[in-house]
């Protein structure tokens, strides 16, 4: 009598004690909810600014964005080869993707993996045309598993990314690398502070090559960044700060121009940390006809990779760009090139340019070249910190012993009835 007592408090002790195992679907969070939560795999995205996805005023150079962080080439005034190396040592500089950290290209198809090639070419493949055109390679630089807490309530978050990318401008000449963003928000102030880097040169004696030490910056301040967007469902875009934005450059920097209606600056510690790579006035108002593609880009926070917010895709651009380019005050025109001697090196406002010439970089806007490879898909994985946010899976154990528990528990609900049974058939 008691077995068959004991034998269905047990399983029902069983069943109990599987059911915390037995993964179950959470609560989604929906906007508006202000509850604090941590996030795993949360989401950086930054287009930087047009002139960081144009072609430069030296002939055959470019300015983009690359995964990692880029080697020292040992000296400067060098251009990276068809392969994105640099000549002086064959290490490769320039990379698609490094751990967390990815470059996108923005195409009227939507965000792929980018390519070298695709450094050199608009959204969709068209020429960039001059420097002065409105055709960009309309990259975003992306960085994948943000850890950290946001309290919408509260109007505060905290979130960390590891990795390194690098912006190169004149394919090389010139250059510096971001590392380790943070999301920085409070009640009062939003901003990414990262740690900045590069190399110091001489335009006017190429063998002057200096590193840079780490120095913190902050990379963009954002605005609007209150409760609702920390409180949204998926994530925020916030703008940045370049509009009206005054800088007072040091002494022998190139003035700030303060008319029109783009003129700006990023904030004054990146610009500090720029001043000593040799490349500051790209980044704020200096009087040349491409002040208007130094307006920073808005900053995409996603809380998890699998619901990310995606990136709106480009505006219409023309297939052949059409328009010459203007020669602005203190901005030289390219200069033709000759098929049998390099061009010479324009210098534009700025940048620390080396005095001889660099050799020019092949492109054109159907040409490939034969490292070309096109675009793959690919996945992204997660793994959330917060149910109340994002689905947690479950590992595969814990499904295969509550599956197993639970079956146990099941038999030995049906064992004594079952004995009981055969037992009055003898």
């Amino acid at each position: 009598m008691r077995a068959r007592w004991l034998l269905p408090a047990l399983a029902a002790l069983l069943t109990l004690t599987v059911a915390p195992l037995v993964p179950v679907a959470p609560a989604v969070a929906e906007d508006g909810d202000t509850t604090a939560f941590t996030v795993a795999d949360a989401v950086f995205r930054w287009g930087i600014n047009d002139e960081s996805n144009n072609n430069a005023f030296a002939p055959g150079t470019y300015n983009f964005p690359s995964a990692g962080r880029a080697p020292d080439p040992g000296s400067g005034g060098q251009v990276l080869d068809d392969r994105g190396r640099w000549p002086s040592t064959g290490a490769t500089a320039w990379q698609a993707s490094a751990g967390e950290v990815r470059i996108e290209k923005i195409t009227s198809s939507g965000p792929v993996p980018t390519t070298y090639a695709g450094t050199r070419t608009g959204p969709d493949g068209q020429s960039l045309g001059g420097p002065t055109v409105e055709v960009f390679s309309n990259h975003q630089v992306v960085i994948s598993g943000g850890t950290g807490e946001v309290d919408p309530a509260a109007g505060t978050a905290t979130i960390r990314w590891e990795g390194s990318f690098t912006v190169f401008y004149y394919s090389g000449m010139t250059f510096f690398t971001i590392t380790d963003p943070v999301l920085e928000v409070t009640p009062t102030s939003a901003r990414i502070t990262a740690s900045g880097s590069g190399y110091a040169s001489s335009m006017e004696d190429t063998t002057t090559w200096q590193a840079v030490p780490a120095t913190p910056v902050t990379l963009a301040a954002l605005t609007g960044v209150g409760t609702d967007e920390l409180a949204a469902e998926k994530g925020f875009t916030a703008e940045t700060a370049y509009l009206g934005v005054r800088y007072d450059a040091p002494a022998g920097g190139t003035t700030q121009v303060r008319t029109g209606s783009t003129w700006g600056a990023v904030p004054a510690s990146l610009l500090a940390f720029l001043e000593k790579v040799g490349m500051a006035s790209y980044w704020y108002s200096s009087g040349g006809s491409g002040d208007r593609f130094k307006v920073t880009k808005p900053v995409t926070v996603s809380w998890d990779a699998r619901t990310a917010i995606e990136p709106e895709p480009p505006t219409e651009t023309p297939t052949t760009p059409t328009g010459t380019p203007s020669n602005p005050a203190g901005e030289e025109p390219p200069a033709s090139t000759p098929s049998t001697a390099p061009p010479a090196v324009v210098r534009p406002p700025g940048p620390a340019l080396p005095a001889q010439a660099p050799a020019p970089v092949a492109s054109t806007a159907t040409a490939q070249p034969a490292s070309y490879q096109p675009p793959v898909a690919y996945a992204l994985a997660s793994s959330p910190a917060d149910p109340d946010r994002s689905d947690r899976s479950g590992r595969p154990w814990e499904w295969a012993l509550g599956f197993l528990l639970l079956l146990g528990a099941v038999g030995i609900t049906l064992f004594d009835p079952l004995m009981n049974r055969l037992k009055g058939t003898r």
